[in-house]
């Protein structure tokens, strides 16, 4: 594959001047501050495998969009055993000593296996106070540690859940992970033999054709990817492109992006952000793709109900051939060796998962609805990977981490606002399998080790058969690829079933204004652009490596509304109207990175201009009304849903007793398209307003023993009885001021009497 990021030519020279110095400023500020932490470090010659160890304690901040490294590096069967705990040091001698030393080290809180701050904190050794400190000090995730040929240990408690999640299936499960590698096999070779022809495609103007909407929801089903063409038009995407580029020049402050993708800014409420996330035929389009998930009427979501997710953008361009971040020519900082030391060890290639890691193990994660306890039980076959329902209610963030998502998405999305050749992005197609395989994997081992670097294919298939594994007979604390407030990562190396050579495969060229969405459970890989040294593919209107191009991106997520994401929606409102970062993204609450002194910021009218009611409510900045408009396109934008207004609206609840059972919904779409909405989505809203608008509406709880709900006329006939008491309410004030009046005149005509006669 390529590792470079293929953009668009326009028809600019180059980025805006004060673009490019702003940015150069930031890229420089970036650059001092990595060297000093390297000077602090170490001031030695390393070696490579030296460069992995020490490199764990420079990494950089993941997200839940954030891409994966990769290299084009050589294969080695060197490498480097990676440990949070370990010092770097540059002889053996040592490094036995540090390991020695670690080991009877306290681990470090908030860093393995540490949850958020619950109830009992009081107690000694467990002060919430310092932990928060901690977490804010050493949640940096051991990105580098991916490179290495051990995974990170965890806790031992992990090797209490991972047996306690099999014990009394041992038997079931080893004999369904015979029949899921022999599943993957086929799989595997089936997407080498398609590549991109597996993702299908669909035209924006086409998502109410039944015709063609099967067989692109049934592929997409299969596969886990879509592209859905001309969402946007081209024009208003060249548009925020300019707008964009404009309002980051008068940007006082930068956080530098990750090293490991540095061209993924923590923006989040730039132009083509808040456009494209309020943009109606953007809200049509997740609207569309959620309807193709497998719901019922008990279900409690509305995906006919987008909500926005905010999320980071990448911006990237060339001058020249030459790879420009920050405004200015990339240069491998001190950071940016280590990272390119550990590539050069370790053959392995890394693909990342969002929407947690460990929590998909955890029972306070998403064990709380048992999304995955069939796949627990060695009956992987009856998991159903688009069945929202154990979804809803689970935790996938339990750590707290930068980057990791709170919120509930049915799809990861990217909105491309330039044109993108292939090579930006490569998924695997396989939202079941793969998912099986990443969570079975920590519970076996293999009899016989690796093969060495230039085996044999016959050594290679004796190793990867499924005779060659073996249930864990001791549960190991390894659970690969996953640690705390970070997304899980699948690798070649602890995920060789995977063959993630062969089964990550490129989507086609995407257009400005083409939207690509993939499952929650996903592989994705980002093409790494910092280090290579191969050359770029060549981008149209132009000469091969020359020219200047620049390319945008916006993460555009799929999320449906649901209680829970209503308190993140609250949370996420909050950091909009300041200007903040996203929530996820600002952990520590200290909002760095803001927007908020920034020249230009969108606000509330500006959605309004752009998506009207539809793109205020995705916004959390108007009240849902669930016998509105049923999924119809975009209308003009009305003053009515203004968040100064204190009317309170009334949701009429109104129900569909013929509504279709599971198996139907799954043909119909019916839980978004439906002329009616079930008592599930019903309260869903009542829930999401009384969250996010507690002055309009009134907030009830029902007893056991409640009373049937009463209907719209006894409805009417009780607020006007109310209406009632409050006017006699009135009449009584009035009276009681009028009564005051008159003993005040009395005693003033009392005390004038009583001064004349004297």
């Amino acid at each position: 594959m390529s590792n470079v990021d293929v953009v668009q030519r326009t028809a600019a020279a180059a980025l805006p001047s004060p673009f490019e110095s702003a940015m150069a400023a930031a890229a420089a500020t970036a650059t001092v501050t990595t060297a000093a932490a390297a000077t602090a470090t170490t001031t030695n010659t390393i070696s490579p495998a030296s460069a992995v160890t020490m490199a764990a304690k420079l990494s950089s901040t993941s997200t839940s969009s954030s891409s994966t490294t990769t290299t084009s590096a050589s294969p080695t069967s060197t490498g480097a055993a990676i440990s949070t705990t370990t010092t770097t040091t540059t002889t053996p001698a040592a490094s036995t000593a540090s390991t020695t030393a670690a080991a009877t080290e306290k681990p470090q809180i908030g860093v393995i296996g540490i949850k958020r701050t619950r109830i009992g904190d009081h107690k000694e050794g467990r002060n919430a106070k310092s932990r928060q400190r901690q977490f804010t000090k050493s949640m940096e995730p051991p990105v580098l540690s991916f490179y290495g040929t051990q995974p990170v240990p965890l806790p031992s408690r992990f090797g209490s859940l991972k047996k306690h999640l099999v014990a009394g299936h041992e038997s079931a499960i080893e004999a369904s992970w015979g029949r899921l590698l022999a599943a993957l096999r086929e799989e595997i070779k089936y997407i080498e033999k398609h590549g991109s022809g597996l993702i299908p495609s669909i035209d924006f103007t086409d998502i109410d054709d039944a015709a063609k909407v099967a067989p692109f929801g049934a592929q997409l089903k299969h596969h886990g990817i879509g592209v859905i063409r001309g969402v946007v038009p081209s024009s208003d995407a060249s548009n925020w492109v300019e707008e964009t580029k404009k309002y980051l020049e008068t940007k006082h402050e930068y956080k530098p992006p990750p090293a490991q993708d540095p061209t993924c800014f923590d923006f989040f409420w730039t132009p083509a952000q808040v456009r494209s996330r309020a943009h109606p035929n953007v809200l049509q389009a997740q609207r569309f793709a959620m309807s193709l998930w497998n719901t019922n009427n008990d279900d409690r979501l509305a995906t006919r109900f987008p909500i926005t997710y905010a999320d980071r953008i990448r911006i990237e361009s060339f001058s020249n051939g030459h790879l420009i971040v920050n405004g200015a020519a990339a240069v491998a900082t001190h950071e940016d060796s280590l990272i390119a030391a550990a590539a050069a060890t370790s053959s392995t290639q890394i693909a990342q998962v969002d929407n947690g890691s460990l929590e998909r193990w955890e029972q306070d994660g998403y064990g709380r609805a048992g999304l995955y306890d069939a796949i627990f039980k060695g009956d992987w076959e009856s998991y159903d990977a688009w069945d929202p329902a154990g979804r809803i209610n689970a935790t996938s963030d339990l750590y707290n981490g930068a980057g990791a998502c709170s919120m509930m998405r049915l799809f990861q999305g990217i909105l491309a606002l330039t044109v993108v050749e292939p090579g930006m992005i490569r998924l695997l197609p396989s939202p079941k399998l793969s998912t099986v395989y990443f969570l079975l994997r920590p519970f076996f081992t293999s009899k016989k080790g690796t093969p060495e670097q230039g085996a044999s294919t016959e050594e290679w298939e004796a190793y990867l058969d499924a005779s060659n594994w073996a249930l864990e007979k001791e549960q190991s604390t390894i659970i690969h690829g996953a640690v705390p407030g970070h997304a899980q990562r699948v690798t070649a190396a602890w995920h060789p079933h995977l063959q993630l050579d062969k089964s990550l495969v490129t989507p086609p060229t995407l257009q400005a204004g083409d939207y690509i969405i993939w499952h929650p459970d996903q592989a994705y890989q980002f093409s790494n652009t910092n280090y290579t040294n191969s050359g770029r593919p060549q981008t149209s209107g132009g000469p091969a490596g020359g020219g200047d191009t620049t390319s945008m991106l916006v993460y555009t997520p799929a999320a449906p509304l649901t209680q829970t994401n209503a308190l993140f929606l609250a949370r996420q409102r909050k950091a909009f109207l300041r200007g903040h970062p996203g929530p996820d993204f600002d952990s520590t609450g200290t909002g760095l990175g803001s927007e908020a002194p920034h020249t230009g910021r969108l606000g509330e009218n500006d959605i309004r201009e752009v998506g009207g009611e539809e793109g205020l409510q995705a916004m959390g900045l108007a009240p849902w009304n669930i016998s509105g408009s049923r999924g119809a396109k975009h209308s003009a934008p009305s003053s009515s849903t203004s968040l100064e207004k204190n009317k309170r609206v009334d949701v009429d609840m109104e129900m569909d007793v013929d509504a279709p059972s599971r198996s139907s919904s799954r043909d119909s779409r019916s839980s978004s398209r439906s002329s009616h909405s079930s008592h599930a989505q019903a309260e869903v809203v009542r829930l999401a307003n009384i969250i996010l608008f507690p002055d309009r509406y009134d907030f009830y709880m029902p007893t056991r023993a409640s009373s049937p709900a009463p209907s719209s006329k006894d409805r009417g006939a009780e607020k006007e009885r109310e209406r009632e008491r409050e006017r006699d309410r009135e009449r009584q004030r009035e009276r009681e001021e009028k009564d005051q009046d008159q003993d005040r005149d009395r005693h003033k005509a009392k005390d004038g009497e009583k001064d004349r006669n004297k």
